[in-house]
């Protein structure tokens, strides 16, 4: 079978209809005749035809019975003034009846035909349908016209021939469809590996094939997104191995430095630059094992003294902030006493969120540093006095090696700070929200983390 056009499809779908109908009219029209034939049915005019061959000897018989009266008419005879007589019309509807053809001298009234027959003192009138009927009293009684019953037959006929054809085909278009939604559905699975199968309907495989050549695309950028990714974690993961180095000369002359005589202001000092020295190695190797696979990094959750942990924190922002001339402004709220979380990857958070706040603040301006506990999480706010954040950067900047101009990422932080910081808030079932600062027109960042 070759490939077909949809105007084909739908072509072959009025033709098969057409003859649907016409084959049911034909059936039924056939079982009428025959039922007519047959005697079954009394055909439309033969009532009519009837009365004509009988009207004359209504007229004369001098003693008329009901056993004269035509089949399937109803009757009344009335004295030449009117006055009832005999019949099967009742005497309240023969009223009617001598007022619609004697005194309008009308033969018809809806539903009714009517037939006047002049006898020598009498006035007989038949009253009948104009319909073919059953010659069976129970299925006229039932279905008082033939005529009726044959055009509702026909269009439930109809009806179901359409429900038919219009499941077969819709089945039939459903199929070709299927292949259509099966390769929408593999590509949104990111499923690329696959031939796709024709659906033998033009129009269907004009999208297919466009689908196709989308999936290749989508293939190739995906493999080049997997190199390039792999390029950027090597990239990495040599510069963590190579700041090792320099961060073990630190140490190293940091500890040549304790040998020598110091004051106390220079062996504080030395001892801020050891400890440093010393988290900046635990950052490397986090690194490290980041660029390994940080989805997979689990976090070591231990029970955390928070006093503890915020007290060295501020030492260390401390430091940072004299460096740059910023006030700090450090507002501890309530908080619990312990929390179960990891706590180097808590404070590396705070850092990275800190440092970028500092980093990102004119000399003389203000970083603000807010705890507080509500509802079993524990907030932390950093807001800073410096130029915001970018609508971009609000956007995206959590992302992974993103790198905007105008972001607070700067390239000293080589895009993945406030990456680190929302991947270790997640980590911790917490979340990390980017907003600007209405009142201090900066930056405001809030991290929330159940406890």
């Amino acid at each position: 079978m070759g490939v077909k056009k949809l105007r084909s499809v739908f072509m072959q779908y009025a033709i098969f209809l057409a003859l649907a109908v016409f084959i049911v009219i034909a059936v039924n029209v056939g079982a009428y005749l025959f039922g007519v034939n047959m005697g079954a049915i009394y055909p439309l005019n033969s009532i009519s035809t009837e009365i004509e061959n009988v009207k004359g000897n209504l007229q004369s018989i001098e003693q008329l019975s009901e056993n004269d009266i035509p089949p399937l008419c109803g009757y009344v005879m009335f004295t030449k003034d009117g006055q009832y007589e005999v019949g099967s019309i009742t005497p309240e509807d023969s009223t009617l009846v001598w007022n619609i053809c004697i005194e309008n001298g009308r033969t018809s009234g809806n539903p009714y035909l009517y037939s006047v027959i002049d006898r020598e003192d009498e006035v007989l009138i038949l009253r009948y349908r104009m319909t073919a009927q059953f010659r069976n009293k129970t299925l006229r009684s039932i279905f008082p016209s033939a005529d009726l019953l044959l055009i509702i037959i026909i269009l439930l006929e109809i009806l179901a021939s359409l429900f038919v054809i219009s499941y077969i085909f819709g089945k039939y278009l459903g199929k070709k469809i299927d292949k259509l939604l099966t390769v929408v559905y593999k590509i949104e699975q990111q499923d690329l590996d696959f031939e796709i199968q024709k659906s033998k309907l033009f129009e269907v495989d004009q999208a297919l094939d466009a689908l196709d050549h989308m999936r290749i695309a989508l293939r190739q950028s995906l493999s080049k997104q997997w190199y390039d990714d792999k390029m950027r974690q090597d990239q990495l993961s040599a510069l963590a191995h190579d700041l090792k180095t320099p961060l073990t000369i630190i140490r190293g002359n940091t500890e040549l430095l304790f040998e020598t005589s110091l004051s106390t202001e220079q062996r504080e000092c030395a001892e801020y630059i050891e400890n440093s020295s010393l988290q900046m190695q635990d950052y490397v190797q986090t690194l490290i094992e980041a660029t390994k696979s940080w989805d997979s990094y689990q976090p070591c959750m231990k029970k955390v003294n928070m006093s503890s942990l915020l007290m060295g924190l501020k030492n260390q922002i401390d430091g940072l902030c004299a460096v740059n001339n910023i006030t700090l402004h450090w507002d501890c709220g309530q908080y619990p006493a312990y929390i179960t979380a990891d706590h180097d990857l808590l404070i590396r958070m705070l850092v990275n969120v800190l440092s970028n706040a500092v980093e990102h603040t004119p000399q003389g301006g203000n970083v603000t540093f807010e705890v507080w506990e509500y509802n079993n999480e524990l907030s932390f706010r950093i807001t800073d006095t410096g130029t915001g954040f970018s609508d971009e950067a609000l956007k995206h900047a959590t992302e992974q090696f993103f790198m905007d101009d105008d972001s607070r990422n700067s390239k000293s932080h080589y895009g993945i700070g406030l990456y680190v910081a929302a991947s270790i808030a997640k980590k911790h079932g917490g979340k990390i929200i980017l907003e600007n600062s209405v009142v201090a027109s900066g930056a405001k960042v809030t991290i929330q983390i159940p406890y």
